[in-house]
């Protein structure tokens, strides 16, 4: 019998949201999931699970999806302006509706450029960056609420990984697949703190239902700790491709620093030109051809920002979670990206048939 209560989950179209309702489904729970507009409803809708419209900018919707909740997790992102103020919105919500346990999903981002060891015990520190600057303040609202007798709880994850991830797995497969990707020795040499999509899962879950978790910040990573290059490089042999090529230091940061300007002008040019862009390449298969080599170009080159993710010396540490919440990461990094690659050729992304006799 599934269960009376009922659990929220804003951003259920999303990466994680989508993990967390459907793993709450198929345990047998009550899950009504937040989508911000219908055409997030796809993923959830596989499942005879209750969708609302969620969009964390409107307090109506939140209202509404609110009505004779138990729980919320709280995964849906939105723009970075709208991270705070919508993470408000849902704590407001809850409040008023008097939710038994809020589990708000931040980032490990929110420790800027800290490097060594962290744990729980470090501050969230500014690098100037809208996403983790939004994230911190998103946090700051939570503790308001926490103090206004709200039970919540934050889970800080690193890297996300698996199938639905666009960022580290569908558009780091198609820089891969793309040729010109590769080991950036010096420059990639940082740590990869990454979990596996179900292992966070299950980190959120148990923060869910463990009453010792309220009020307290966890730290969700997983069992393995790559460099960068190390990442790239198993993701790269699991995908059956070539050995990746080699770019020095040096070279790298300079071709990286010499194409931001061009990518800055690229986008004015389509925020004010774009049906003028569109014109000529329908009608010049030459310049057609163009856009299209300089738009593969500038999206499988690392950017300035990522040469500063790919280089930063930090471990995340989990312990806390362990033995608070007897958190144990199970996927490894092998694993983890077999089980994305299946997805990826389910999915069609090339040919990866053709793509795996280069071993």
């Amino acid at each position: 019998m599934p269960s009376k209560n009922i659990t929220l989950v804003t951003g259920a179209g999303g990466f994680i949201g989508g993990w967390v309702a459907e793993t709450l489904y198929l345990n047998g729970e009550r899950v009504r999931a937040g989508v911000h507009n219908w055409s997030g409803a796809a993923r959830p809708a596989r499942f005879r699970m209750e969708i609302v419209p969620c969009n964390i900018m409107e307090p109506a919707e939140l209202d509404a999806a609110m009505q004779g909740v138990t729980r919320v997790i709280h995964c849906a992102k939105g723009a970075d302006e709208s991270i705070a103020q919508g993470t408000r919105n849902v704590l407001e919500a809850a409040h008023k509706h008097g939710v038994e346990r809020f589990v708000h999903v931040s980032t490990t981002e929110v420790f800027g450029e800290q490097s060594g060891s962290i744990d729980e015990s470090f501050p969230c520190q500014s690098m100037h960056d809208s996403y983790a600057d939004n994230k911190i303040l998103a946090e700051e609202v939570c503790w308001e609420y926490h103090d206004k007798g709200l039970p919540l709880v934050i889970l800080r994850p690193p890297i996300v990984y698996g199938p639905f991830s666009k960022t580290f797995t569908v558009n780091l497969a198609y820089k891969l697949l793309a040729g010109n990707w590769g080991i950036f020795k010096g420059a990639a040499d940082g740590i990869c703190n990454l979990i596996y999509a179900t292992d966070l899962v299950d980190g959120i879950l148990l923060a869910a239902k463990n009453d010792d978790a309220v009020g307290q910040v966890f730290i969700l990573n997983g069992p393995e700790r790559p460099t960068w290059n190390e990442y790239f490089e198993r993701f790269n042999h699991e995908l059956g491709l070539p050995p990746l090529k080699v770019y020095e230091s040096q070279g790298i940061g300079f071709k990286t620093k010499l194409m931001e300007p061009l990518r800055d002008s690229i986008k004015f040019a389509r925020s004010r030109f774009e049906r003028l862009i569109k014109l000529v390449a329908a009608k010049q298969r030459q310049a057609r051809r163009a856009m299209k080599f300089v738009e593969t170009r500038m999206k499988t080159m690392p950017r300035v920002h990522d040469l500063k993710l790919y280089g930063r010396k930090a471990v995340y540490v989990s312990s806390k979670a362990h033995h608070l919440l007897a958190f144990q990461p199970s996927v490894g990094l092998d694993e983890g990206l077999r089980m994305s690659v299946q997805w990826l050729e389910q999915i069609g992304m090339r040919n990866f048939q053709h793509t795996k006799g280069a071993r």
